[in-house]
């Protein structure tokens, strides 16, 4: 019979939690992964670093951030989006947030920059000729 069978508890526990943390983490890279290769994604990120307001106050290269927290639904020819990025640059940090839906092709509703520091978001879509932008 072993001497110290209590040490097994913790272990055990310890592990449980050690899992959970791997689980957690292998979703989240999953959600981001699917973000990331969306075109909604590509072409926020693209109006992103082509704005030059946003290249001057965050700096360049743009890099997104790895949280990207809210919703992707799209099937074929018709979803909608619903999410922030965060990014980074040379001179700082900000959040590309949009909204989209796509009717056979994605249209933006919602498509800013909020730069840390400053309290007006910068709209990219100001610079189109109609509220929306199909892609």
């Amino acid at each position: 019979m072993e001497r110290h069978p209590l040490w097994k508890i913790p272990l055990g526990c310890l592990t449980l939690v050690l899992l959970m943390a791997a689980l957690g983490a292998f979703t989240i890279a999953i959600i981001s992964i699917s973000f990331r290769a969306s075109d909604v994604y590509k072409e926020a990120m693209s109006q992103a670093a082509g704005n030059l307001q946003v290249r001057e106050q965050i700096g360049e290269p743009i890099k997104s951030g790895w949280f990207i927290f809210g919703a992707l639904n799209y099937s074929g020819a018709s979803g909608h989006a619903n999410f922030a990025i965060p990014i980074s640059g040379s001179r700082g940090k900000g959040r590309i947030r949009l909204i989209a839906y796509k009717n056979g092709v994605w249209r933006f509703t919602c498509l800013q920059v909020y730069v840390e520091g400053r309290q007006q978001p910068i709209d990219l879509l100001s610079i189109q000729p109609t509220p929306e932008r199909d892609f």
